[in-house]
């Protein structure tokens, strides 16, 4: 085994130190997310026992991402290095502050409202930096690659993050769980520091942001690879993506029996079919079809998780989480691939300022989800929202042709 992995190694994009050095930032980042959002989400629910408000912190949880358009701007005009460790030292003292309220036993929903709403802002930023970093790290021909790898050091932490909130919060409480997160963030800041000598791709701009920020809006709307995406990220952010914030805790508990140690592996089997499918992609020299690849995707992801929705066996719905987490690892991979190699590198922090600002219909899922969930019950909610995800991609799938060419 070791040889075949050697040879994955190099030819791989980690073969560049500098690119290695934000993977791991990332696999740390990612982690500590993760078993934030995965906390919240429970800690949610014990202190209010309301489906409703689970809907609300997590939606707060991801609400700052409509500034993220405007973050890309200046993504474009800044130091990336210098904005990931701004993030990263904000996130640590987010953290910090989480775990002093629980010590302290201050910690109320008005406080979980607060510091989800300040995060937030934190993603919108980190998030658009990171993704327009890779290119300044690699060669063009590796820029596939990175992307990929990106993506399962992302999809690794769906696996530890989860595993480390949900199953530390019986072993250790909120707090542990909240301590190691901070711990998280400080070492994400230490490796970053690592990470000098990087030259940026993007030019200096010289007209007003807003204009910039104009700019970008134009450039993505004329440039069909890029556009198509983003909407399709849209309507799976709004109608699929709320399976893991809003549906998945209310399942463990009311539907699954499961626990906080079962909706941690229930979140954490999702991460590993994401996985796979990320192993899968670093292994390939080279992807076709990826217009194709998305649409399949799209499809297969709702599709599975409409059978969730009907399931009572706590077995079955691993399976088929762990369905949805390789069709859902194929839809976010295709998407950032095709956006980022058909945008142009001075335009590639607005651009991918505008690919997380669309992430904004996730909280509004979110928001939707925990009000359909409180009135018809969580298993009639979800069974609603995929089924018409998967109406709406058939529909894509048919009548939008030139997609399915898109490479």
């Amino acid at each position: 085994m070791v040889g075949p992995l050697v040879q994955v190694f190099q030819r791989s994009a980690l073969r560049h130190r500098s690119f290695r050095m934000l993977w791991i930032a990332t696999l740390l980042s990612s982690t500590a997310r993760w078993a934030d959002l995965v906390v919240v989400g429970w800690l949610t629910l014990e202190l209010t026992d309301s489906a409703l408000m689970v809907g609300i912190v997590t939606a707060c949880k991801m609400a700052g991402i409509v500034l993220s358009p405007l973050m890309g701007v200046a993504v474009d005009r800044m130091d990336r290095r210098k904005l990931l460790m701004l993030a990263s030292m904000v996130s640590g003292l987010n953290s910090a502050l989480m775990l002093a309220l629980l010590l302290t036993g201050q910690l109320t929903v008005t406080y979980l409202v607060t510091i989800s709403l300040v995060s937030s802002l934190i993603w919108a930023l980190d998030n658009p930096t990171r993704q327009a970093f890779v290119p300044d790290l690699v060669e063009p021909e590796d820029l596939n690659n990175a992307i990929a790898t990106n993506s399962v050091a992302t999809e690794i932490t769906v696996i530890a993050g989860p595993a480390l909130g949900g199953l530390l919060i019986p072993i250790f409480g909120m707090s542990g769980a909240y301590c190691l997160i901070t711990i998280i963030y400080c070492l994400d800041l230490l490796v970053l520091f690592q990470l000098k000598g990087v030259k940026q791709s993007a030019p200096q701009l010289h007209e007003s942001p807003i204009q910039s920020l104009l700019n970008g809006f134009r450039y993505a709307w004329g440039n069909h690879a890029v556009l198509f995406p983003l909407l399709i990220a849209l309507m799976l952010n709004l109608l699929v993506a709320p399976y893991r914030y809003s549906f998945l805790p209310l399942f463990a508990r009311y539907i699954l029996d499961a626990g906080p140690e079962g909706y941690g592996f229930l979140t954490s089997m999702a991460g590993c079919g994401a996985l796979v499918t990320g192993l899968w992609m670093i292994s390939q020299k080279r992807i076709g079809r990826r217009g194709h690849l998305l649409l399949l995707g799209g499809l297969l992801w709702p599709a599975t998780l409409f059978l969730f929705s009907l399931s009572t066996s706590y077995y079955l719905s691993l399976i088929l989480v762990f369905l949805a987490g390789l069709a859902q690892a194929i839809c976010w991979t295709m998407i950032a691939t095709l956006i980022l190699s058909n945008t142009a590198q001075s335009m590639r922090g607005r651009v991918m300022g505008l690919r997380t600002g669309v992430v904004i219909s996730l909280p509004f899922g979110n928001l939707l989800a925990g009000a359909a969930a409180q009135s018809w019950g969580p298993s009639v909610a979800m069974g609603a929202y995929t089924a018409t995800a998967v109406l709406l991609m058939t529909l894509i799938f048919i009548l939008a042709p030139k997609l399915r060419k898109l490479e």
